[in-house]
């Protein structure tokens, strides 16, 4: 800027300083293209964190179900999963108001976390270190050290299940400083506000709200496992009848437990009667044979040895029975099962030994029904699934109405079905396989009665460079878009067929999410 030893001018310095800043400035322009893929990678966080909250609103309603039907064995584990919830809300919210309070820094109160100037290397910085001397940062590290301390307090180290967790968890909430480049010490806000776009901080914002979901649901995940976890698992379901007495005399009242039952048929217990063993058990049953019995009121007891949930013992359940040995009186028998289902018609056979159908007199409460070729076809009523219906059976026997029979059914909802492609429900599936299948289609799966369902809409997600891409199906058939979509995944990839509407004689039902592994 000067020759020799002569001194500067004003005007020489001020030429110099301008140089020197016009340097600076170059030294730090961020080019177009690598802002552009800063907000790109926001908008990946965002969407993978609205897809994970998705699923996480699926499981929250599948928890708030099993604490509906059965509020002493999920209450506990319900309780906590509103506590994960709660400190997961509050601290995604509380970043998103700091990522508000940055883009209107940037570019005024109309801007937004998703409309903002984003190549300012001074705001976030200045935001959250030096304003407020760093309050805002310190809040922050605050809030994510105790929503770590949360989740880690669900976690046993002595547990090999959780111990990825802990690691996960740890690395991923870790708020110390680190050290650089010749092991110059930085506080952790320091690494992610200064020196780098704006965009460059949203992402990285964007991303810890992603990972507080994602921890969310691991552990509300497990929490909703722990529900069963000391209950026996079976496989299979019947339903049972037990009267506390088989026939009753004139002016007794019939009662009887209605239940569903549920038994594994690899698992056989151990069953004695009256000290005696019983040798015949079928799909988990033991068959009680008392053959060649008087007339009159019969009882008997017994033990069932059940191996315990971990197969550690046999734990030990008392059994009893009262049987009459007479004539029948009346018999109510359903034709496809001891329930009534609502939005279809259940057809039912009653009759009574020794009298005409003209002369009985049939009652039913909660259903609508109507004779039929010898049977009655039986409709329950609107809204009234989880409730009985009381069939009760008179009739005229020398001029006088007597009760032949009572007997209670349980009414419910006609059950899911369950989405299928190529017979599977999801799991580890052909490529070719997959490709080759037409449609998604909904099986009624072990249920008597001839239901059909068709699936209306569905769409087809699957993890692309690390982008969830979706495409949507109006019908039960795959598109031309999804086919393509799945013929691009190489092996190994998840292909989830998500949101699965079906419709059938008891309306729309939504059948979750079926997800396969390309092989």
């Amino acid at each position: 800027m000067s020759g020799g030893n002569c001194p500067e001018t004003p005007r020489q310095k001020m030429i110099g300083m301008m140089y020197l800043f016009l340097t600076a400035m170059l030294a730090l322009n961020v080019s177009g293209e690598l802002l552009q893929a800063f907000i790109t990678m926001d908008k990946g966080f965002i969407q993978s964190r609205e897809t994970v909250e998705r699923k996480n609103e699926v499981l929250y309603d599948q928890f708030r179900t099993a604490h509906s039907n059965n509020p002493g064995k999920a209450g506990d584990e319900w309780r906590e999963a509103n506590k994960i919830k709660t400190a997961a809300d509050s601290l995604v919210n509380h970043i998103e108001d700091l990522k508000i309070i940055l883009a209107h820094k940037s570019s005024g109160p109309e801007a937004t976390p998703n409309d903002y100037v984003g190549d300012n290397q001074d705001i976030a910085p200045q935001v959250m270190i030096t304003e407020k001397a760093g309050a805002r940062s310190k809040e922050l590290k605050k809030l994510i050290s105790e929503y770590k301390e949360l989740l880690l307090s669900y976690l046993n180290q002595e547990d090999p299940a959780d111990t990825a967790f802990i690691s996960g968890f740890t690395n991923i909430f870790d708020t110390s400083d680190e050290k650089g480049e010749k092991d110059v010490v930085k506080s952790w806000e320091s690494t992610k506000f200064e020196h780098v776009p704006l965009s460059a901080s949203m992402a990285m914002l964007s991303k810890i709200q992603g990972d507080v979901r994602n921890a969310e649901a691991d552990i509300v995940a497990s929490l909703y496992s722990d529900i069963d976890k000391e209950s026996y698992k079976f496989t299979d379901m019947m339903s049972v009848v037990k009267p506390y007495k088989t026939t009753i005399l004139e002016g007794e009242t019939y009662k009887a437990e209605l239940y569903m039952a549920a038994y594994d048929p690899n698992i056989i217990p151990k069953i004695h009667v009256n000290g005696k063993p019983v040798r015949n058990i079928e799909q988990g049953k033991g068959i009680l044979e008392m053959p060649k019995m008087s007339v009159g009121e019969h009882s008997w007891k017994g033990i069932i040895e059940m191996p315990s949930p971990d197969g550690s013992e046999d734990v030990p359940y008392e059994i009893e029975g009262i049987f009459q040995v007479v004539k029948p009186s009346a018999v109510i028998s359903p034709i496809k099962m001891n329930v009534f289902y609502e939005g279809v018609e259940n057809p039912v056979a009653i009759s009574a030994p020794g009298v005409a159908s003209k002369d009985l007199k049939v009652t039913m409460t909660n259903v609508n029904k109507k004779p039929s070729k010898g049977i009655f076809i039986v409709t329950p009523r609107a809204g009234t699934a989880g409730k009985e219906s009381v069939v009760k059976v008179t009739a005229e026997i020398g001029g006088r109405q007597k009760v032949m029979g009572v007997q209670n059914f349980r009414i419910k909802r006609v059950p899911d079905p369950v989405p299928e492609v190529a017979g599977k429900s999801g799991g580890k599936i052909a490529k070719n396989l997959l490709m080759a299948q037409s449609a998604v289609f909904a099986e009624m799966k072990d249920f008597d009665f001839e239901l059909e369902y068709t699936v209306t809409r569905f769409n087809v997600s699957v993890l692309k460079n690390g982008y969830i891409v979706d495409e949507p199906s109006k019908s039960n058939r795959f598109t031309k878009e999804q086919k393509e979509l799945i013929k691009n995944m190489p092996r190994g990839s998840k292909v989830s067929i998500e949101d699965i509407r079906a419709k059938g004689p008891s309306g729309t039902r939504n059948l979750g999410t079926m997800t396969f592994v390309l092989d």
